[in-house]
Formats: structure tokens, C-alpha cells, sequence
């Protein structure tokens, strides 16, 4: 059974009754109880029950104010407590404090599996007791850290502690403070772990200096499946260094770039590597700062490429040339399932160049056409053709 009460003004008052009930129930597996004005004392009454509770697996209190005594107390259930497997505690003010006893509760718990802690403020100190942690623990394999406030400092050894844990999966660094310095023990940890199969680290400061390290670590990685480097400031010379990577790495199939400048040149190395990679499906270049040449790369890839699913140029300007290069890829393509070539100024010349191209291709099931200047005559001329040539393809203008 699961039970939601979400945003119910809850309070440590509802939370005490809640307890009371956790301590004789049977059936509840999933407890959602995020947004309710929760606090450290209502955390208290919660842990207490989960001391006793046998049934309970997952438990959410995001968006509370449990604060560094709510975790204090959730850690010493997790100490006897080995059924609950995920515990979301984003958005609760905790600090340095909580995660250190998070981490304690860490070296002894061998259930857990997921430990959501986004959006709090644990910062270097924090991250440096979970690593401690992550050397021992033999469960978690989803770790959270998004906006932590966490630098180079609290990377470094978290990173050391990568070197040998080997049940971690799945590690969220988005929107904290690595610059390419952080960058570089995250490379050396790339090229020592073998478990670690998504890595986020969208919105920190890795530049190129940074992203070139992890990329030449990608290239010797042999785990890695999904990886998000969105908004870092990121340019061409990296974007090169990662088409290398993807001609030596057989495993990552996504890569998300979105949001970076990496241009023509840096769209056109990836889109090199694209030739020779076969293990790719997902490529994300939204907002990349890619013309004309870079769509062209992108198209003669698209030719001879077989494993390519999505494809996203979102707010690009690929223009008419690029339109066109791109239609001329998709008639010999059958891997692509989705091209999203939203706001990339192809105006009705360039829609009409890929409305047409489908008429040889029968994988795409989806294309997004919208914020091109088409207009309206255009656009009937391109549901037409689409009509006609690709009824199973789903197209937005």
C-alpha cells in the first residue's frame, strides 16, 4: 500500500499521529508526507516508529523543516531500522551537522538504497562525512546532492571515496561550486570506478579546462551510461576532447551538452564521433550555439549512424543549408526516433526539406517543428507531406 499526504499542513502534531500508526501497521510500503511544515520534533516521532516498523520502504519528507535534529533522530532509526530502502529528505535546512549524522547512520545501515538530500545547505563539510561513509556503506546506490553549496574541497574527497566504493549507480552534483580543479578528481575517479552509470553535474563551473578532464576520463570509463554536463561554460576545445571519448567509450548512451557554446567546430567533432560510436541514443545540444556547418556534420553522422534515438537542437540556427543537410541525413537514417528542431530559423524552405526527407525514412516518431517562421500556407503544405509520407510520425508546429 502507499499512502500520499502531500501538502496537508500536517505539522508535528499530525506527524505524532502518524507515528502511532506506522507502530502497528502492516501494509503501508511508501509514505509520502512532502510540503507539511514537519519539524525536528515530528521527525522525532516518525524515526521513533520506524524503530519498530517492518513494512515501511520508502518514505519522503521533502519540503519540511526537519532541520539538522529531525536527521539527528531519522539517522539513529536508520541504525536498526533495515527495511527502508529510500528516504527523501530534500529541502529541510539541513546543514554540515545533519549530514554528518546521516553518514554516521551510513557506516551501519545496509538498506538503503536511495538518499535524496538536493537543495539543503551541507556544503564541503557534509560532503566530506558522506565520503567517509561511501568507503564502507555496501547499499546506497542513489545519492543526491544537488544544490549543496558543495566546492572543489568537498569533491575531492568524495571523489577518493569513489575510487573504491562500488555500489553507487547514480550521483547527483548539479547546481554546486566545481570548478576545473573539482573537475580533475572527478576524472581520476571516472578512470578508477566501475559502478558509477549516471553522473549529473548540469550548472557548476567546469569550463573547458574541466569538462576536457572528464572527457579524456570518459574515453577510458567502462560503466558510465548517462552523462550531464548542461550550463558549464563549456566550448568548443571540450566539445572536441568529448568527440574523442565517444570513438574510445562503449557504454554511455546519453549525453546531455545542452546550453554550452560549443558551436560549429565543437558540433561537428561530436557529430565526427557519431560516425564511429554505436552506443550513443540520446544527444542533447539544445542551445549550443550550432549554424549551418554544425547541422551539416550532424547530417552526414546521421547518414551512417545506426543507434542514434533522440536528437535535440532546440534553439540552435541551423537555418536553411542546415535543414537541408540534416533531411539529406534522415533519408538514409532508420535509428532516429525523435528530432527536436524547435526555434533553429529553418523557415518553410528548410520544414519543407524535412517534411519531404520522411518520405524515406520510417523510424522518426516525433518532430518538433514549432518557432520556425513557417507560416500558415507552409505549414498545410508540410502536414500534407507528412500525412502522406509518415502517418505514424507525430509532428508539432
Amino acid at each position: 500500500v502507499a499512502g500520499s499526504l502531500a501538502e496537508n499542513q500536517i505539522g508535528n502534531k499530525g506527524a505524532r499521529g502518524l507515528a502511532r500508526s506506522l507502530l502497528v501497521n502492516r501494509s503501508l510500503v511508501t509514505l509520502d508526507l512532502r510540503s507539511n511544515s514537519i519539524g525536528p520534533q515530528g521527525a522525532k516521532a516518525l524515526a521513533d516508529a520506524l524503530k519498530i516498523n517492518r513494512t515501511l520502504t520508502s518514505l519522503s519528507l521533502q519540503s519540511n523543516v526537519i532541520k539538522d535534529d529531525g536527521v539527528m533522530y531519522m539517522a539513529e532509526a536508520l541504525v536498526s531500522n533495515q527495511i527502508i530502502s529510500t528516504l527523501q529528505l530534500q529541502k529541510n535546512l539541513i546543514g554540515p551537522r545533519g549530514a554528518q549524522q546521516m553518514a554516521d547512520a551510513l557506516k551501519k545501515n545496509r538498506s538503503l538504497r536511495e538518499l535524496m538530500f538536493s537543495s539543503n545547505t551541507i556544503g564541503d563539510r557534509g560532503a566530506m562525512a558522506l565520503a567517509e561513509a561511501l568507503k564502507v556503506n555496501q547499499g546506497l546506490e542513489n545519492l543526491d546532492l544537488q544544490s549543496n553549496a558543495i566546492s572543489n574541497t568537498g569533491v575531492a574527497v568524495l571523489m577518493r571515496a569513489l575510487c573504491t566504493n562500488q555500489t553507487l549507480s547514480s550521483l547527483n552534483l548539479r547546481e554546486n561550486s566545481i570548478s576545473p580543479e573539482g573537475a580533475q578528481a572527478l576524472a581520476q575517479a571516472l578512470c578508477r570506478n566501475t559502478t558509477l552509470k549516471h553522473l549529473d553535474l548540469t550548472a557548476n563551473l567546469l569550463h573547458d579546462q574541466g569538462a576536457q578532464a572528464i572527457a579524456t576520463a570518459v574515453g577510458e570509463n567502462c560503466s558510465l551510461t548517462h552523462l550531464h554536463l548542461q550550463w558549464n561554460f563549456i566550448q568548443a576545445g571540450a566539445a572536441r576532447a568529448l568527440g574523442q571519448a565517444l570513438q574510445l567509450n562503449r557504454t554511455l548512451t546519453t549525453l546531455d551538452l545542452q546550453e554550452n557554446a560549443i558551436g560549429d567546430e565543437g558540433a561537428s567533432s561530436v557529430a565526427g564521433a557519431l560516425k564511429v560510436n554505436t552506443t550513443l541514443t540520446a544527444l542533447y545540444l539544445q542551445v549550443a550555439s550550432i549554424g549551418s556547418q554544425g547541422a551539416q556534420a550532424l547530417g552526414e553522422a546521421l547518414a551512417v549512424n545506426r543507434t542514434l534515438e533522440i536528437l535535440d537542437l532546440r534553439g540552435n540556427d541551423v537555418g536553411v543549408a542546415g535543414a537541408k543537410a540534416l533531411a539529406n541525413g534522415l533519408k538514409l537514417n532508420s535509428s532516429l526516433r525523435r528530432l527536436n528542431l524547435q526555434e533553429n530559423s529553418l523557415g518553410m524552405d528548410g520544414a519543407i526539406y524535412v517534411a519531404t526527407a520522411l518520405s524515406e525514412n520510417h523510424g522518426l516518431h516525433h518532430i518538433n517543428l514549432q518557432g520556425n517562421p513557417i507560416g500558415e500556407s507552409g505549414a498545410r503544405m508540410i502536414s500534407q507531406a507528412i500525412e502522406k509520407n509518415a502517418p505514424t510520425c507525430t509532428v508539432e508546429m
